[in-house]
């Protein structure tokens, strides 16, 4: 399938809420809190083509999201380790916890690199839906991805602070988010119902709202890295809805702004980086100045990450390290083979 501009831009949109969503509270934080990480899973499976081989895909897929997570996630926390180090030699359970938070990642993960558990639950997601997209009717598929939805709300309510490997278990929540924009592309346009999920999205935000208006505490966010999915079904409809709503959104600026839709398609290109790098940047400005210089933080935390990926595009070895660019990573072994003689 041709890459299509409105695709980045809705990308560009999602970190923008990423960032926005770490930075700052209240209201904005909620409604953010509704949808911002399904969105993801769901324009990934919007471009999703049904895979022949697997072991083949796995492979290029680790290279694309298990590589660069590992090697940001040891270059943020290298500094981290150093500290840990020279500050607490002698607290050997503080360094034990530490490499076990490191190595076991998921909902461990915090702090600088907090937003790390997408990647590796995002491949979960990839090879689940590699291996039955293409293989099972729509009838199955839908029973299936029904069963993956109720299983994270089981997760959900005897479970919730299990802290799963890597975050194995919010793929039983995205893979529903995946499947749904998978059928959403193969939908004729004009059935889409563009108008029915902007209505669903509008109602959902003023829920949003009065629920933190009037203190209600209903739990109405899709909090996927603790396993927290809100309401059961009607979040995810609300989620799935907005995510709809976006698509006709990131459509209409692609084609309306020429100028908004480049400055966004770009941040949507650089979104994986932006998601390891954004949170250094934002709680940098946060402890050197404090927290209350909100904007600069975000602001900060989008432009330097994005920077970060601009400067990584420029050599093979970092596009191949630190962007995943899996033809950059086969350059790196035919020169590492050939230097071995």
């Amino acid at each position: 399938m041709q890459r299509e501009q409105w695709i980045d831009v809705f990308r560009g949109i999602g970190i923008v809420l990423v960032v926005w969503g770490h930075v700052y509270g209240g209201y904005s934080f909620d409604l953010i809190f509704l949808f911002h990480m399904p969105l993801f899973f769901f324009i990934s499976g919007y471009l999703f083509q049904p895979v022949g081989d697997i072991a083949a895909f796995a492979r290029r897929k680790a290279v694309q999201l298990l590589l660069p997570y590992a090697v940001f996630l040891l270059a943020i926390n290298i500094p981290l380790a150093i500290d840990l180090f020279a500050n607490k030699p002698h607290d050997q359970a503080a360094v034990l916890r530490f490499a076990g938070d490191l190595l076991l990642g998921g909902s461990r993960l915090s702090s600088w690199v907090a937003a790390f558990w997408f990647a590796t639950s995002f491949y979960a997601v990839l090879l689940i839906e590699a291996r039955l997209l293409g293989r099972y009717r729509r009838r199955t598929l839908l029973w299936l991805h029904a069963g993956m939805l109720l299983l994270s709300y089981a997760n959900n309510w005897f479970f919730p602070d299990l802290q799963v490997p890597w975050a194995l278990n919010v793929a039983l929540a995205a893979a529903p988010f995946f499947y749904a924009g998978y059928l959403l592309r193969a939908m004729p346009r004009q059935r889409r119902l563009y108008r029915g999920a902007a209505l669903a999205a509008g109602l959902a935000c003023m829920a949003v709202v009065a629920n933190r208006y009037f203190g209600w505490h209903l739990g109405l966010g899709y909090d996927m890295k603790v396993a927290h999915y809100g309401v059961p079904v009607l979040t995810f409809a609300a989620a799935l809805a907005c995510c709809v709503t976006l698509v006709r959104i990131a459509r209409h600026i692609s084609a309306r702004h020429a100028a908004v839709a480049r400055c966004l398609a770009g941040l949507g290109q650089a979104a994986l980086a932006i998601m390891f790098m954004h949170m250094v940047f934002t709680m940098g400005v946060a402890a050197l100045a404090g927290e209350r210089y909100q904007f600069a933080r975000f602001a900060l935390g989008l432009a330097g990450s994005y920077l970060v990926y601009r400067e990584s595009r420029k050599h093979v070895w970092s596009r191949a390290l630190l962007l995943g660019s899996a033809g950059d990573f086969e350059r790196l072994r035919r020169r590492w083979r050939e230097a071995r003689g």
